[in-house]
């Protein structure tokens, strides 16, 4: 899964780190129908993982996004009706 954006990082004194993005493909935006295949959109995603004792997690962006797409997260996705997804882009 390819992140387009991430929202929120929080990082916890124990190690754990919170992470909310935007995830491609996680929300149904058009049923399949006999003619069509179904259609997935981006959506608002939240992951927790712990880093180990010698990791060291990245400060730009860039570097985020690799790090995280590395990781191969089980990404879960958070309910946004009250979110504008493309309110950067518009």
């Amino acid at each position: 899964m390819s992140i387009y954006r991430i929202e929120r990082i929080d990082q916890h004194d124990d190690g754990s780190i919170h992470v909310e993005a935007i995830i491609e493909d996680m929300v149904l935006t058009h049923p399949q129908t006999y003619f069509e295949p179904a259609e997935y959109g981006p959506g608002l995603c939240v992951a927790c993982f712990t880093l180990e004792d010698e990791e060291i997690f990245p400060t730009t962006e860039y570097e985020q996004m690799e790090f995280l797409e590395s990781l191969d997260l089980d990404w879960e996705l958070v309910d946004n009706t009250d979110y504008d997804l493309f309110d950067d882009y518009l």
